[in-house]
């Protein structure tokens, strides 16, 4: 078994690394690999030279040089193993392919503020930046229409699993990552647990959104209570009108951009369907929890507060201060999902 590990700065991709060793995976370090090449060249260790000489040698060799490096010696091993730091989506890319069934990729997040803590703490050669030039760096590192340059929203959103970080030391997030109810490692161990309800719920959601007719993006929320379903919702036209594949998208026509003026819109959110679709059935959802495959608006934020949900699951997307502020003065918990991610569920359970 091949594992890729992805993930922001400071997340504690070296914590799950730990784990893994600790498992008897063998470990391959991209970073190390890079900060090898750099004092070939006599250059300081810092992050900007690393993604320099990255970039150099993958142009040079091709988009997933430096992990096809590390994916051959792991194989020449024949151990179960671990390569750190998936960047590109070359390497992603090169990892299905040649990797197949045996290979799983992990991606690993935190809040933005705790990871520059971590960072201030550590005071590496990579680190001693401040918040700022963090923030800057890491938007950088984002996105990219290069297969060999950094593309880390690529590869977390193109993981088998997903694991947030937040915790306070690590020693919890190891336990959590071996153990919890979303724990990577029991799971891949002899397959010891089950899915989670939030694993399910979240795959419930990903599942309703294939209803959506929406023309630029299928989302889908699942609402439950005591870990037992209340409702579920997709985006789409008010009952009984005509769907926007056969209307158009009258956003698109009017050129309004993504997350602006949510009221031009024929469609109803899926957190608005979720919610109407309990309120027809005389569900009430005052303490449930929603799980959603997109970060809500601030509209549908408003509704979730007033249905009573009390905590909110997303998948993917962009956060909205406005959203945020919304659900905190409402006191309605927002949080990253974290488990196995829904399009890798077969690849778990069948």
């Amino acid at each position: 078994m091949i594992i890729g590990l992805t993930g922001t700065l400071r997340a504690g991709k070296g914590t799950l690394v730990e784990v893994l060793k600790e498992n008897n995976f063998e470990h391959y370090s991209v970073r190390e690999f890079l900060i090898e090449e750099i004092e070939k060249r006599d250059k300081p260790v810092n992050r900007d030279s690393m993604i320099e000489i990255a970039n150099e040698l993958r142009e040079k060799n091709s988009p997933s040089f430096i992990v096809e490096q590390l994916y051959n010696k792991a194989k020449e091993k024949g151990k179960d193993s671990v390569i750190e730091s998936i960047r590109t989506k070359g390497e992603v890319d090169f990892l299905r392919k040649y990797g197949r069934e045996d290979f799983f990729l992990i991606a690993v997040d935190a809040e933005q503020k705790i990871r520059y803590d971590r960072a201030v703490k550590a005071q590496s050669e990579t680190d001693n930046v401040s918040f700022e030039k963090f923030v800057e760096q890491e938007k950088r590192e984002m996105f990219s229409d290069d297969s060999g340059k950094q593309n880390l929203s690529y590869c977390m959103n193109y993981s088998d699993y997903f694991f947030l970080n937040n915790y306070s030391t690590i020693e919890k997030a190891k336990k959590e990552f071996a153990e919890g109810k979303n724990g990577f490692v029991n799971l891949v161990r002899d397959q010891k647990r089950r899915p989670s309800f939030g694993e399910k719920y979240m795959r419930g959601a990903f599942e309703a959104s294939h209803r959506s007719t929406c023309l630029r993006r299928h989302v889908g929320a699942v609402a439950s209570k005591n870990n037992i379903f209340s409702s579920d919702g997709y985006n789409g036209a008010v009952r009984g009108s005509p769907h926007c594949l056969e209307l158009g998208c009258i956003r698109t026509e009017l050129n309004i951009p993504s997350g602006e003026r949510h009221e031009m819109c024929r469609g109803v959110h899926a957190e608005q369907n979720t919610i109407i679709n309990a309120g027809r059935e005389g569900k009430n959802l005052i303490g449930a929890t929603l799980h959603v495959t997109i970060y809500p608006c601030s509209h549908c934020a408003k509704e979730i507060v007033q249905s009573g949900i009390k905590k909110v699951f997303y998948l993917g997307g962009y956060n909205s201060e406005l959203t945020e502020d919304i659900l905190k003065q409402g006191k309605v918990k927002i949080e990253k999902f974290s488990g196995v991610v829904p399009q890798a569920y077969p690849r778990f359970w069948g």
